[in-house]
């Protein structure tokens, strides 16, 4: 699968804190894991170094947090399965 999933949903921090400790988790393994995005399960194999970022927007109304992660894809890697 190519190209881009994107999700957004109103979580409370509980359920947000819970979401990137279960993304924490699967990237200290070491080893292949699933990410949810929205109804859809997608399995990744992050590189063992990636670029890591992070962008505050601060607007008069809203402020907005991003997180990014990105890797160079891995031989072993040539295609994201993604289940509904």
């Amino acid at each position: 699968m190519a190209g881009e999933i994107e999700h957004e949903e109103d979580l409370s921090r509980e359920e947000a804190a819970t979401y990137f400790e279960e993304v924490a988790d699967g990237l200290r393994s070491g080893e292949e894991f699933t990410v949810v995005v929205g109804d859809l399960s997608v399995d990744v194999n992050p590189a063992e170094t990636v670029e890591f970022g992070v962008e505050l927007e601060d607007e008069e109304e809203e402020r907005e947090l991003e997180f990014e992660l990105e890797w160079e894809r891995r031989e072993d890697e040539l295609e994201i399965d993604a289940e509904e």
